[in-house]
């Protein structure tokens, strides 16, 4: 019973904080140790440490979803839980937190599969404020990835962005697209790209899968620089000539 309470409130927060984001909002008070979770092929369950940055109390959330980030908790199904789900972080407390994951079934055999991971809080309205100063105190919600390899998908190798493919469509000087290819398992998280001085967009380009990155105005400079992040959150760099389209 207490949990739907809880569930309840989350839809009504989400729903004020949509329509009150011009009135002021607060900063976040916790954040994770990692910007990324991994369960290789041989992991059933992983941890996570949470902490609070500053000296206020916080009311903390936690759940999964499949790429649906305004779907609330109560609507969604994935073989990830989070023990404790919820839990209050007391002024400068750290917590570490178990993620299981349940079951691959239904999962491909063949490559990664991506779940994300909220960490939804909810920081106290401090009672000390006068009328005049109080601002609207919102919720704020952290979302971090979380890859599902399958049995016998080890982890990548090193060096694994170097086997990206890059390819630059060119109607006219103006107008061009770089089209991107992972030929891999693996989920291609891209942290930074840019063709000779200009910044492209950097995506995560699914396993087995191409995407296209507009690059118009790109000039005549072919030196594509590219950066990679890997299982711990760090980001590898590449270099590569392009051949002219």
């Amino acid at each position: 019973m207490r949990t739907h309470r809880l569930l309840s409130v989350f839809n009504k927060l989400l729903l004020a904080g949509a329509l009150s984001l011009s009135t002021g909002t607060a900063s976040a008070v916790v954040n994770s140790t990692q910007s990324r979770m991994v369960f290789n092929e041989d992991s059933m369950a992983e941890s996570l440490t949470v902490v609070n940055s500053i000296s206020s109390p916080a009311l903390v959330q936690l759940w999964t979803d499949d790429n649906d980030p305004l779907s609330p908790p109560d609507r969604i199904s994935t073989p990830l839980i989070v023990v404790p789900p919820l839990f209050k972080l007391a002024p400068a407390e750290s917590r570490n937190l178990r993620v299981m994951l349940l079951s691959r079934d239904g999962m491909p055999n063949d490559r990664e599969r991506v779940y994300w991971l909220n960490i939804y809080q909810i920081p106290p309205n401090t009672q000390q404020q006068t009328a005049q100063e109080k601002k609207v105190i919102l919720p704020l919600r952290i979302r971090l990835k979380v890859f599902v390899r399958p049995i016998g998908l080890k982890a990548p190798e090193q060096n694994i962005g170097e086997k990206l493919r890059f390819t630059l469509s060119q109607k006219d000087a103006q107008n061009s697209v770089l089209i991107l290819n992972n030929p891999t398992p693996y989920y291609m998280n891209i942290g930074s790209l840019s063709l000779g001085k200009r910044t492209l967009k950097a995506k995560m380009i699914e396993p087995f899968s191409s995407d296209t990155i507009p690059a118009n105005n790109a000039g005549s400079d072919r030196t594509l620089s590219w950066s990679v992040i890997d299982d711990y959150g760090n980001q590898i760099f590449y270099k590569r000539e392009l051949s002219n389209p």
